[in-house]
């Protein structure tokens, strides 16, 4: 069968909007720097849905927690909706909302494998993206200041990016691989 046309140019514009809209939520919860270039950008992208998702969402403890986790969901969604559908399978709400669960979990642990990554990379080379360390530095010290109270340090040696790799990659083979594996079982063709 043929792909239409329609879902073949908004299909890769959904990926991204769903990226985005999972990095701003990232952003927001690990309380990154918001004053550089792609912090604005990403910032600028997801602010008219945001808003509008402030109007119906309640704040939790007077914090905006929910919206761009929601949206995350929403966009991501979306995605896993126009895939099933191009795959020739039903559409049931159990299996989208899994496999929604899943894909914003993997890439959220994928986004922040990059970045811990980034920032080893940064530490061993002097860069002038002054702004860009200070990004990446701040979205991943929150899990690098847990791993640091497990692991001490070894002569200056910093394990603690070891640690947080191993057990974000441990949490994605073991539980969001299984989250999908649960969302697919209830696909029929």
């Amino acid at each position: 069968m043929q792909i239409p046309l329609s879902l073949q140019i908004i299909y890769p514009f959904v990926q991204f909007y769903a990226f985005i809209a999972i990095l701003r939520a990232l952003m927001q919860y690990l309380d990154a720097d918001f004053h550089n270039p792609v912090s604005r950008f990403i910032h600028r992208l997801t602010s008219l849905p945001i808003k509008l998702l402030r109007t119906v969402v309640p704040r939790v403890y007077g914090a905006d927690l929910l919206s761009p986790l929601i949206l995350a969901l929403l966009v991501s969604g979306i995605d896993r909706a126009i895939l099933i559908h191009l795959s020739h399978y039903q559409l049931t709400i159990p299996s989208v909302t899994l496999l929604t669960i899943a894909i914003v979990l993997d890439r959220a642990i994928t986004i922040m494998i990059i970045a811990i990554l980034v920032r080893v990379v940064m530490s061993w080379i002097p860069m002038g993206l002054k702004k860009v360390q200070r990004l990446i530095y701040t979205s991943t010290e929150p899990l690098m200041a847990r791993a640091r109270r497990f692991l001490p340090t070894f002569g200056g040696l910093d394990f603690s990016p070891i640690l947080v790799l191993l057990l974000l990659n441990v949490i994605d083979w073991v539980g969001v691989s299984n989250i999908e594996a649960m969302g697919n079982r209830m696909l029929t063709p």
